[in-house]
């Protein structure tokens, strides 16, 4: 019996091991289901950042571009609307020399090169074929035209051609299309820039006085002359030549 009961006895748990496996098989347990809750959380965290990114990445905004271009995103500015007597006069066309005199203030508003830039690396962009300009003072090469400055030498060409119907020149054919061709680019100008300002009541009058956000066209000039193809603009100027 003696035998047998310490037979017995070395297979009966001892019940101070017992609690102690009992201690440690549930500190084991909530050690592992804190893992298991981790995991989770940092599943479900890298789950929700991946979502903000892929949202702040497809959302479109109005300044996104649809093509690749080399032309940065310009900084924003606000400017006031008003009259300025050096590019606008209310005498401007009463005759053709102070017409002419007041369009040659314009040229400052364009870059040196009259609005034509190099051309960048072509195969790196969306771009058109582009055009055979003067590079410099002896070569041509492969360039383009910045829209606004194109816009610019139609306005400037219409008014200079308005004085001269105004005064009773008859117009030519090709200064007939050509007027007809700034009219419709400078409407699609427009158009494409779609100012949408909420202009509201002034002591200045229609218009003016208004606050417009626009281009920071410093910025612009400054880098379309830093690309600038040839620089005419260097030569001596006389005081009726126009944009």
């Amino acid at each position: 019996m003696k035998e047998g009961s310490e037979e017995q006895e070395a297979f009966l748990h001892d019940p101070d091991n017992y609690v102690t496996d009992t201690h440690l098989e549930s500190d084991g347990n909530t050690k592992a289901l804190g893992r298991s809750w981790l995991n989770w959380r940092l599943l479900l965290e890298v789950v929700l950042l991946s979502i903000v990114v892929f949202l702040l990445a497809s959302r479109e905004t109005p300044t996104r571009q649809l093509r690749r271009t080399p032309v940065p995103t310009f900084p924003r500015k606000i400017y006031t609307f008003h009259n300025d007597p050096r590019y606008t006069r209310e005498d401007m066309f009463l005759n053709e020399s102070t017409t002419l005199h007041t369009l040659h203030n314009w040229i400052p508003l364009s870059s040196e090169s009259r609005g034509y830039i190099r051309a960048p690396n072509l195969g790196s962009y969306d771009l058109p074929e582009p055009l055979n300009i003067a590079i410099d003072r002896h070569n041509d090469g492969p360039g383009y035209m910045v829209s606004v400055f194109h816009q610019l030498h139609c306005l400037s060409y219409l008014a200079e051609h308005f004085q001269r119907g105004y005064g009773g020149i008859e117009l030519a054919e090709e200064v007939a299309h050509h007027s007809a061709h700034c009219f419709n680019y400078i409407r699609q100008g427009l158009m494409c820039n779609a100012d949408v300002t909420l202009e509201g009541k002034t002591e200045a009058g229609p218009g003016e006085g208004s606050e417009h956000e626009c281009v920071d066209y410093d910025a612009l000039l400054e880098w379309a002359n830093d690309n600038a193809a040839y620089k005419w603009r260097n030569a001596l100027l006389p005081e009726e030549s126009v944009l």
